[in-house]
């Protein structure tokens, strides 16, 4: 069996604890990448192979796909060196299709991180419990689902591959190959052109090095002996294997966080969080703010081909759509005549919404109504047109509830993914029937600071017809608290592949972020809108 590759490359070095043994400061060594050292690039000799040709060969070098596809589950157990000398031991397990624990045992306390199809987690030795956001998080999982997939089927996972180069690894060529997810993550890996064997992984996110040596067979297949791990400036810690393991049984539950140990009632907790945030949604058109839109378009190989970015203020108006003026496209802020034309055309819409005021707030209680006829006609029939926090409980189940530090905050935070054997009764239901995530809630305030949900199975309409999404779809949101106390939106992200009416459709990676919100009454006649200023030199042409 060939180990998990990088199994301890998923810890974030700043989550963990210093370990100081015998005068030696060792902190964060779980995490794994190719040293690198002052590598030069190679200039082939030819085309490089394809991503999938050097995955092919590195799988049948290690024994063949048909011996690394019965791997459903692996523990794998170590001694840790420095400087050759004993510092402690340590475990690894991983299960497919997603899931990796480590646990490491040092004289002076024991260091636990895992991460599965929702979160990313280390609990370290200050015995405080850390769940993984951001560029952390998304390494970690795409390192999960290597791992534990030993890199066969990866396209099935949505995980995009390419080959880098061919360079100079400590003299010993290497071809480099980038594994991502349309949602950000990278991770490169180094293989042989002659072995065909994995030599190391790069983890710029987490600045970790890894190096894969002596490789031997422990079972059916190939499995490196020893592991050289070196974040870049507390010693590199050695791993020398001892004995693996294969199809054990290891449970899910393995891999989830530990839960507080006094109760959490999150369902009472969601219900309040669900009334807060009605009473949010209406204070929120008393601010103006900084929208930031950020585009990308991905190709099949993960490579960015085109990123848009741009910055517009926006202004609420009750009743109908918010104003839109737009300051700045790809960090170029308007200018001169295209400035103008954009202030006359955010004063005229400012001036329609002040004549229709009345109207649109008329047009508003008649959609409200109208909406509402609909809905308790579709709740008759069990089929529920809103996605609300009780069609939340319904479907869901709460992992691990426990408490942590959040943006400089105490935060209640909990896995959730559906409950086992639901059968869903309606099209909202079976949505939510496929999505795993984590959410962090302000207890205080009992409001949302943070959620992220990803898509573990595909989801279709009508068969497929309408709508098909790829398993992989992710959503990630979150909210900072204003000094007034308000809770507002500070960032959005969603990443999906969805095909529409069998022939539209495509790959959508956007950003939002919101800031700079200023309090106003609420009235159109509160704003006042700055003139654009004319760029040095320029006067500005009458519209």
């Amino acid at each position: 069996m060939r180990i998990c590759r990088s199994q301890f490359s998923w810890f974030p070095g700043c989550a963990l604890s210093t370990i100081v043994r015998k005068g030696v400061t060792i902190s964060a060594l779980l995490l794994t990448g190719l040293f690198a050292g002052n590598q030069q690039l190679l200039h082939a000799q030819g085309k490089s192979p394809s991503a999938e040709k050097i995955v092919e060969g590195y799988l049948k070098a290690i024994g063949g796909k048909k011996r690394v596809a019965t791997i459903r589950d692996a523990t794998y157990d170590w001694q840790i060196q420095l400087k050759g000398q004993a510092m402690g031991i340590a475990r690894t397990q991983t299960k497919t299709p997603s899931s990796i624990r480590s646990e490491l045992i040092f004289g002076n306390g024991q260091i636990v991180s895992a991460a599965n199809p929702r979160s990313a987690w280390t609990h370290g030795l200050d015995g405080k419990p850390h769940t993984l956001t951001d560029a952390e998080a998304a390494a970690a999982r795409l390192q999960a689902v290597l791992d534990a997939g030993h890199l066969l089927d990866i396209k099935k996972s949505n995980v995009l591959s390419r080959t880098v180069s061919l360079r100079a690894a400590e003299a010993v060529p290497v071809y480099v190959v980038e594994f991502s997810l349309r949602t950000g993550a990278r991770l490169r890996y180094l293989f042989s052109p002659t072995t065909k064997l994995l030599l190391g992984i790069e983890d710029d996110a987490r600045k970790i090095i890894t190096r894969f040596e002596d490789y031997r067979s422990a079972g059916s297949i190939l499995e490196p002996h020893r592991m050289n791990i070196d974040n870049g400036g507390t010693g590199e810690l050695t791993f020398l294997l001892q004995r693996a393991s294969y199809n054990t049984g290891i449970a899910e539950s393995a891999f989830d966080p530990p839960g507080a140990a006094e109760a959490l009632d999150v369902m009472a907790l969601l219900r309040e969080v669900s009334l807060n945030q009605d009473q949010l949604e209406k204070r929120f058109t008393e601010y103006s703010f900084i929208q930031k839109e950020t585009s990308r378009e991905i190709n099949g190989k993960g490579e960015v081909k085109k990123e848009t970015v741009k910055v517009f203020e926006v202004f609420p108006i009750p009743n109908r759509e918010p104003v839109m003026k737009l300051l700045s496209e790809n960090g170029v802020p308007l200018s001169g005549e295209r400035a103008a034309k954009e202030q006359k055309r955010v004063e005229e819409e400012f001036a329609k919404a002040e004549r229709d005021k009345d109207k649109d707030e008329q047009k508003v209680v008649q959609r409200r109504a109208e909406r509402q006829r609909k809905r308790e006609t579709k709740a008759k029939k069990g089929d529920e047109d809103d996605i609300g926090i009780s069609v939340f409980l319904r479907v869901c189940e709460f992992v691990s509830p426990r408490y942590e530090r959040f943006r400089d905050r105490d935060a209640v935070v909990f896995d959730f993914r559906p409950r086992p054997g639901f059968k869903s009764s309606n099209r909202q239901e079976d949505l939510i029937s496929k999505l795993v995530g984590i959410v962090w809630i302000d207890p205080a305030d009992q409001q949302v600071m943070r959620l992220e949900a990803r898509l573990a199975e595909g989801f279709k309409m009508g068969g497929g017809l309408l709508v098909n999404l790829k398993p992989g779809a992710a959503m990630v949101m979150e909210q900072t608290r204003m000094v007034e106390g308000i809770w507002l939106p500070r960032l959005a992200q969603i990443n999906l592949s969805v095909k529409v009416l069998l022939f539209g459709g495509g790959d959508y990676n956007q950003t939002y972020e919101w800031s700079g919100y200023k309090h106003f009454s609420g009235d159109v006649g509160d704003y006042k809108l700055d003139a654009p200023k004319p760029a040095t030199g320029e006067a500005v042409k009458k519209p």
